[in-house]
């Protein structure tokens, strides 16, 4: 299960391992293990760095271009 407040009630685990379920939680999320974070971190920046003029889809194309032409 995730680590939502509603999950850690006694009476939800009371209720799932009376199915003869375990419950096991999932560890907490940690953005530096999870790619897209570092894409959405990276596009925010070119965005905040871009003129003015330059459209989200510019930001997103030229960076995309970029990430196919480094991997």
């Amino acid at each position: 299960m995730g680590n939502a407040p509603i999950y850690r009630k006694n009476r939800v685990k009371e209720l799932v391992e009376a199915k003869g379920r375990v419950v096991l939680f999932l560890p907490s999320y940690s953005p530096d293990l999870n790619d897209i974070e570092h894409d959405f971190s990276a596009l925010k920046r070119l965005r905040v760095n871009a003129p003015a003029d330059t459209s989200t889809d510019e930001i997103i194309r030229a960076y995309c271009g970029y990430r196919a032409s480094h991997t």
